[in-house]
């Protein structure tokens, strides 16, 4: 049985916007959520959801990556930053209410904590936005140092 996702991030609500960590081999990963009360920040009236709020679903699906990697070792959840997104692409404006999405990483490169991930997200089994993304875990003491607080 897999952890909640919320003992693998180190976020909170309202932005804890993945509802379970579905799978994890190896360097790939698979989270989801159903459009929803999850995403009510982002939410329109009608409940859909603008589709480049998928950026940050494949963030934290790449945190949950992480953090369950982090979890085998006992370690608590760690901070990670998303340095930036290439060739985002949504073949779709809108992730419709209700709608139950599936995101799938997969870690193409790592040196030291940069990091680089190929990310898909689905809409039921229809690939709907794809993305690249750069992010940086860095040691805690780093993180401490760099936030000032050394």
């Amino acid at each position: 049985m897999m952890p909640s996702v919320a003992s693998l991030l180190p976020h909170a609500s309202p932005m804890l916007l993945l509802d379970e960590l579905l799978w994890v081999e190896g360097e790939r990963a698979c989270c989801q959520v159903r459009v929803g009360p999850r995403l009510a920040l982002f939410s329109r009236e009608n409940g859909d959801v603008p589709a480049w709020v998928g950026i940050e679903l494949m963030a934290q699906t790449v945190a949950a990556w992480a953090g369950y990697r982090g979890w085998q070792q006992q370690q608590p959840p760690r901070i990670g930053l998303l340095l930036g997104c290439r060739q985002y692409v949504s073949h779709q404006p809108l992730l419709k209410a209700g709608t139950l999405l599936r995101i799938e990483v997969e870690q193409l490169m790592q040196d030291g904590g940069l990091s680089s991930f190929e990310c898909r997200l689905f809409a039921e089994q229809q690939l709907v936005a794809e993305a690249r993304l750069s992010t940086l875990q860095p040691e805690p003491d780093a993180l401490s140092q760099l936030l000032g607080r050394a």
